[in-house]
């Protein structure tokens, strides 16, 4: 995490050009339409309702809508149906509070009525009133060390990435007769640490939280971050036994309900854990996905702080 600014505006920019969000807001203070007119990426200023404020040629390259013909327009008018109700929930959630900032895909229409894959990092700004965006084309790309896979706070794969290699992971682990495991992991307690410290302290407290992750699960799996305090752990090759899986999520218990410095702060949070597998839970991600999601608010309504497998009565929790 970024714990000072760049002087020279020159630095700003590129800090930007990386996705440094701080920097970026604060580029977006200072230069607004500089920011706008030198960014090698899309970039664009939306309203709190969604309506382009301002955007940069670049836009024009990969859609193929000219800034003049985009600004005005709302964003939902672009966005495939399918999409519309995930990316518009995430962005509201930057203006509610619960996150600082938000790594968000969808497919957007271009001029020629064809969609391309877009990959967006946000942050929305309470003294603007707006969200500032940065864009990537993620159309063809591949390979999980794409820039436009990974989420930009914490570094882990991200939802898109997930989208892309979970159902060839799924297909290919249990053709060899092992499993796959899908832990959906939610942070308890992140919202009471934004509200009382900030979202740079909450944004800091993510990227901790991720550290932990990965060093939990090891080489037994991947990583990937949703979005605001959402992630979800891929195991594959485990035994049947669900042994493997349940040392993995004891650990993350554990780990996550360390304390977190904060500058001279200790606070404490800790993990809701749903797991669901397959192929005993089922084979199609977006199912078992949603059953993980289940399992995991079973352990919230019996307390928290816990891990429960997707079916079972048991929530162990400690």
């Amino acid at each position: 995490m970024r714990t000072c600014y760049a002087t020279a505006m020159e630095d700003e920019i590129l800090d930007a050009a990386g996705i440094d969000l701080y920097a970026l807001e604060r580029v977006l203070t200072v230069e607004r339409y500089a920011w706008l007119s030198l960014s090698l990426d899309m970039a664009a200023v939306l309203t709190t309702d969604g309506q382009f404020e301002d955007c940069n040629v670049q836009w024009e390259r990969v859609t193929g809508h000219a800034p003049q013909d985009l600004t005005g327009t709302y964003l939902i008018e672009h966005i495939h149906f399918d999409d519309r109700e995930r990316a518009l929930a995430q962005m509201q959630r930057l203006i509610t509070s619960d996150i600082g900032s938000a790594s968000l895909f969808f497919r957007f229409a271009c001029a020629d009525g064809d969609y391309r894959r877009l990959n967006w990092n946000v942050v929305f700004s309470p003294d603007h009133d707006s969200y500032f965006c940065m864009v990537k084309d993620a159309s063809g790309m591949s390979g999980s060390d794409a820039l436009a896979y990974r989420d930009a706070l914490t570094g882990l794969a991200n939802r898109m990435a997930l989208e892309d290699t979970l159902p060839a992971m799924v297909t290919q682990t249990c053709s060899l007769g092992v499993s796959v495991a899908l832990l959906f992991m939610d942070l308890d307690g992140f919202k009471a640490v934004n509200d009382t410290f900030g979202h740079r302290a909450g944004d800091a407290l993510l990227v901790q939280a991720a550290a932990r992750m990965e060093r939990c699960v090891g080489d037994a799996g991947t990583v990937y971050r949703l979005g605001g305090d959402e992630f979800v752990a891929v195991l594959s090759g485990c035994t049947a036994s669900r042994d493997d899986v349940v040392a993995v999520a004891a650990e993350l218990v554990a780990a996550l309900r360390q304390e977190y410095p904060l500058g001279q702060d200790l606070v404490r949070t800790g993990v809701s854990v749903g797991i669901a597998l397959a192929p005993e839970h089922g084979e199609e991600p977006t199912a078992l996905l949603d059953k993980a999601d289940q399992a995991m608010y079973r352990v919230k309504g019996a307390g928290k702080n816990g891990f429960a497998f997707h079916g079972a009565d048991e929530v162990h929790t400690s």
